[in-house]
């Protein structure tokens, strides 16, 4: 298998399951129409792409800092608990999702920034699969951009697939049931926002 391909592959299955970048966007993609979704998403893709380089020049010593792991952490715990705040009130306190809204700004893209430069396990993610790829491969500077590549296209494909799915789908939901959405996202960002500072704690103490 070509290391294009494998970086492909591979980017769809890190994408795939739940976490707290898909939860936004399903959330954003549902509240605020696709260019929210697409806002969010690119936000989360332009730090990709910096982990990616960081990693594949060799700069995944980084996550062998407790202090950085630990900043990281708390970060991140912050930006969770910001975001399922944010969702739950959404749940409690709108009358109906408009689902005329425009996206406002570019806040989108700077969350999207922050929720994944905030997420130590997406760099620590990054630095296991490039290592391990490059410590059993050629452990190449151009493979280890090829599969960068493959990586980023895998992400994008899906994202590709998730906001249409999301900005179609919710025109065949009733107005009661979206404001649900916002309930079940608060819920999960609230999970990993506790299993986040549960992790915090344990790196302290």
């Amino acid at each position: 298998m070509s290391t294009l391909i494998r970086g492909i592959i591979l980017g769809l299955s890190i994408t795939a399951p739940i976490g707290p970048t898909n939860i936004e966007v399903i959330r954003r993609g549902t509240k605020d129409g696709w260019q929210a979704a697409i806002k969010f998403c690119l936000g989360a893709l332009i730090i990709l792409v910096l982990y990616l380089i960081l990693v594949t020049f060799g700069f995944a010593f980084l996550t062998e800092s407790a202090v950085f792991n630990t900043l990281l952490t708390f970060i991140g715990v912050l930006v969770l608990a910001y975001l399922s705040y944010n969702s739950l009130r959404d749940f409690f306190t709108a009358a109906e999702i408009d689902l005329g809204e425009p996206a406002s700004g570019n806040q989108h893209f700077i969350q999207g920034v922050v929720l994944t430069i905030s997420n130590p396990a997406i760099l620590l993610l990054w630095t296991g699969i490039m290592g391990a790829d490059m410590a059993t491969g050629q452990a190449s500077v151009s493979q280890g951009f090829l599969l960068s590549f493959g990586i980023l296209i895998g992400v994008t494909l899906f994202f590709s697939l998730l906001i249409p799915m999301v900005h179609f789908g919710r025109t065949f939901l009733r107005q009661r049931y979206l404001k649900y959405v916002s309930l079940i996202a608060g819920i999960v960002l609230l999970f990993f926002c506790i299993k986040f500072l549960y992790d915090l704690i344990e790196q302290i103490f």
